[in-house]
């Protein structure tokens, strides 16, 4: 059986959520699982010694722009989120403590997470947003509270950055396949091409 396509991301990366409308969709036409792997960019940079781009103020001047600009491209929704750089530690640990109880919930959470944040500019570091949030995706309120809270999230979260960093991610979106990497959402039709037997 062939090998899963890795997505790593943060939920607070507009690049992962311009993404997310053609990763499944290269999935499904090439027979591969794809595994997302929600994790806090700002602990994989620190652990690279890299620098975050929206730090240098030439570089988030470009990358404002284009955000709105790759929306455009990929023809999604976006607006500006309410604030960026965002910590995702808690949806990042909800995701993971739903992903162990319900693929199908732990997807549902995710795309509304994005949309959420890109589209309709909720902040999703809060926790009544977020209990809000899980509730859409059919997630009671005391599980939203204990995978955001709990160990279980939290023990998934860490594993997941941890991992990572040994996967060498650079950036969000990040992808890993058949020991090949691919870098940023411009980087998804190479993902295809190579899928289809261009490496």
């Amino acid at each position: 059986m062939a090998g899963p396509i890795r997505f790593w991301f943060d939920f607070a990366s507009p690049y992962a959520y311009f993404a997310t409308g053609e990763i499944d969709r290269i999935g499904a036409e090439f027979g591969r699982q794809v595994e997302w792997r929600p994790v806090l960019l700002w602990a994989v940079f620190k652990a690279h010694g890299v620098a975050p781009p929206m730090d240098v103020p030439a570089k988030r001047a470009y990358f404002l722009r284009d955000m709105q600009r790759s929306a455009d491209f990929f023809g999604l929704p976006y607006r500006e989120p309410v604030k960026l750089p965002l910590s995702s530690h808690l949806a990042a640990r909800l995701y993971h403590a739903t992903r162990q109880e319900s693929a199908d919930k732990a997807a549902a959470l995710a795309h509304r997470l994005f949309r959420a944040f890109f589209v309709e500019r909720k902040d999703i570091s809060d926790e009544a947003v977020l209990t809000d949030l899980a509730a859409d995706a059919g997630i009671s309120a005391k599980a939203a509270h204990d995978g955001m809270k709990g160990p279980t999230g939290r023990a998934l979260l860490e594993q997941a950055v941890e991992n990572a960093i040994a996967e060498k991610m650079i950036g969000s979106p990040y992808f890993v396949v058949d020991g090949e990497s691919f870098f940023g959402a411009d980087r998804v039709p190479q993902l295809r091409w190579f899928l289809a037997g261009g490496g």
